[in-house]
Order: structure tokens, then C-alpha cells, then sequence
């Protein structure tokens, strides 16, 4: 394991390289939700690296161990944030390909992203719960959902409550008392609770205001798994479909799971993943 801090335009990535060949092969990289961290991650690391991958992670601006840059005006678009990471895999590794790039929320964004601006860099891409190919409506400009949820972070700071955390992990895994669900909670939590109000402002500004549709023709055919769970309200499963469709890619929708499947049924997607990997999913996955 060798953690490393990169510096790029004023942000501090906390990054983290591990696996049994982390100089000698190409990575997986790995790409958490907003109001997460690196950690939601850690089943599909050792899952990965058990099965001889090397992993690179990171903390992103303002969360967990990735501090928000001293510059309180600073803002980053997706873009931004995408070159960033092509930048850690560097840094972290001497050189910019990668095996896989594996991307939840607006991680399931970044990777496909990735895929458009490095396509020779990037063999594989997982995107996981992406809100679409551009910021849905009801997320965009100052008046969305994101200006009512930094409200209410803000509020909790002033009274010391975690209303917001308690409401994105019910929202994450909306599922009742199953106890996948439960247990989801239970970990993801804490990871809510270690993420700034900066960070999580920055990150916001950033997934309301972006729009790749014109630019799907660049996405890689036949390289990417597009995955939703079917009681994700963040996402739009039917886009999400055609999407898959139109870049030749693989769909699936995880049966039960909520925004983050990984967290909520890691045996099963981590099994997938390895499987792919392999080469042992065509055009198709489990229903």
C-alpha cells in the first residue's frame, strides 16, 4: 500500500495505490459518490487486488482526507475534476494507462467522461448510478436539490445535528429494514459524516452544471458496463439503457439496490466485475 498526496490547481488529493504489482501494471481506478469517500470502495479492493489488480483511490476535494483548497472562491468543473484524476494515475504510477475505471454517482459520470477524453488510456469502464449524460433538471442551477441539501448541511453545522447524513444514506439505500439495507446504512454513514461543507459545495457546483451529450460519440465502444440499481432515484434507468445501447456497451440494472450497489450487495457486484474483467460477460448480465 503506498498513499501519496498529489497537488493539482490548489487541491490536496489524498490518493492511495495497492495491489501486488502497483509499479509493474497497469491500475483500476476507483472513483467514490459525493458526501462519501475512498472507502465506500474497500470490498472492491480487496476483491481486486485478491484477484492480482492493482487498485489507485482517492479522497475527493473536501472529503475525508482530501482537504478543500485554501482558495474559499475555487470551483471546479467536471472536466476539471476528470483531468485531475489522469493526473493521479500518473503521479501515483509512472505512466497513464489504465486496466479499468470504476466510477459510482457522480463517479458513474467521471468515468464515462474519462472515457471521452482518454480513450487509449482505459480499457475498461464501470460506471455506476450516474444521474445521466447531463445534470437532470431538477438538479440544475442555484434553486435545484443541491441548493436545498447545502442548506440543510449548513443548518446542521450551526444546531450539530446530521440531518442531511441520516436523509442521503435513507435516500442511498431506500429499502426499509432489509438487511442489506441496514447494513449499507451503517457503513456509509460515517463516510457521509467526513466530508466538509466546502467539499461538498464544490463537488455540488460541479455535478449540476454538465452536459456530454453531444460528446457520446466519444465515449469507447464496447468497453463500458453501465449499472443502475432499480430503486435508485437519482437515476433514470430507461436514459441510462439507451445509453448503454447506443455505446454498444453492457446493461445492468441490480435488482433491490439502491444508489450504491456496491456497498448494498458487494458480493454480487464485485463478482460481476471480476467476471468482466476476464472476459467472461459479452453483451449482457445478470437480471
Amino acid at each position: 500500500m503506498s498513499e501519496k498526496t498529489v497537488d493539482l490547481d490548489g487541491v490536496k488529493y489524498y490518493t492511495l495505490l495497492e495491489g501486488p504489482k502497483p509499479m509493474a501494471e497497469p491500475p483500476i481506478l476507483l472513483c467514490h459518490a459525493l458526501m462519501s469517500n475512498l472507502h465506500m470502495y474497500d470490498d472492491t479492493v480487496k476483491a481486486l487486488n485478491g484477484a492480482g489488480y492493482n487498485t489507485i483511490r482517492f479522497d475527493h476535494i473536501g472529503h475525508n482526507k482530501t482537504p478543500p483548497p485554501h482558495d474559499e472562491n475555487a470551483r471546479y468543473h467536471m472536466d476539471d475534476i476528470t483531468r485531475h484524476m489522469h493526473a493521479i494515475v500518473q503521479a501515483g504510477t509512472g505512466q497513464a494507462k489504465l486496466k479499468a475505471f470504476i466510477g459510482c454517482s457522480i463517479g458513474g459520470v467521471l468515468a464515462l467522461r474519462y472515457g471521452m477524453l482518454y480513450p487509449e488510456e482505459v480499457e475498461q469502464i464501470f460506471s455506476v448510478a450516474a444521474p445521466g449524460i447531463a445534470t437532470p433538471d431538477q438538479a440544475k442551477g442555484p434553486e435545484g436539490l443541491w441548493a436545498k441539501r447545502i442548506e440543510q448541511f449548513e443548518d446542521d453545522i450551526r444546531s450539530g445535528h446530521d440531518t442531511l447524513c441520516q436523509q442521503t444514506v435513507q435516500r442511498w439505500f431506500p429499502g426499509g429494514k432489509k438487511s442489506q439495507d441496514l447494513a449499507a446504512r451503517e457503513r456509509a454513514l460515517p463516510m457521509n459524516q467526513t466530508v466538509t461543507l466546502e467539499g461538498y459545495k464544490i463537488l455540488a457546483d460541479a455535478i449540476r452544471g454538465y452536459d456530454y451529450t453531444s460528446e457520446i460519440s466519444k465515449i469507447p465502444k464496447n468497453r463500458v458496463v453501465v449499472v443502475c440499481g432499480s430503486e435508485d432515484s437519482a437515476a433514470d434507468s430507461e436514459q441510462l439503457e439507451d445509453l448503454a445501447e447506443e455505446i454498444c456497451g453492457v446493461w445492468w440494472e441490480m435488482r433491490g439496490a439502491g444508489h450504491l450497489p456496491l456497498l448494498q450487495y458487494p458480493e454480487e457486484f464485485n463478482g460481476f466485475v471480476l467476471r468482466y474483467l476476464r472476459g467472461g460477460v459479452s453483451d449482457s448480465a445478470p437480471k
